[in-house]
């Protein structure tokens, strides 16, 4: 069963929060095999603008964090156009740039991975 947490600063508008569970319900019943929307679990957790930091300071804007547990039986392929799609979803309904929005996906097959953006990041490659 998909458990999808959106950790996202107070002070969000609750229709567009709303909208925006809804949307990622029925994207995930679309994009992710052998998954029924009624399995789908969207969780939505708000924490103090005041306590939101990036780079070791205050956050000055919306930056939502998603959280993606997910079993076996899933493609990678199918995990990566969902979180492209999570990405765009609250791009739009909250209305953070696209780039803002982070992504863990922990699944029992694969291991670990973080998206940014929506695009998967691969951190297994060695810097110069």
């Amino acid at each position: 069963m998909p458990f999808i947490t959106l950790y996202v600063p107070q002070g969000c508008d609750n229709g567009a929060l709303e909208q925006s569970m809804r949307e990622i319900t029925a994207a995930g019943a679309n994009l992710l095999e052998n998954t029924l929307e009624r399995m789908i679990r969207v969780t939505v957790l708000e924490a103090a603008p005041d306590r939101v930091y990036q780079g070791g300071k205050t956050a000055q804007g919306l930056v939502p964090t998603v959280l993606f547990r997910v079993g076996p039986g899933r493609s990678a392929g199918a995990k990566d156009a969902f979180m492209e799609q999570i990405a765009a979803i609250l791009s739009q309904n909250l209305g953070c740039p696209r780039e803002n929005v982070r992504a863990y996906v922990l699944d029992n097959e694969e291991g670990h991975h973080f998206c940014i953006g929506g695009k998967h990041k691969d951190f297994s490659k060695k810097v110069k």
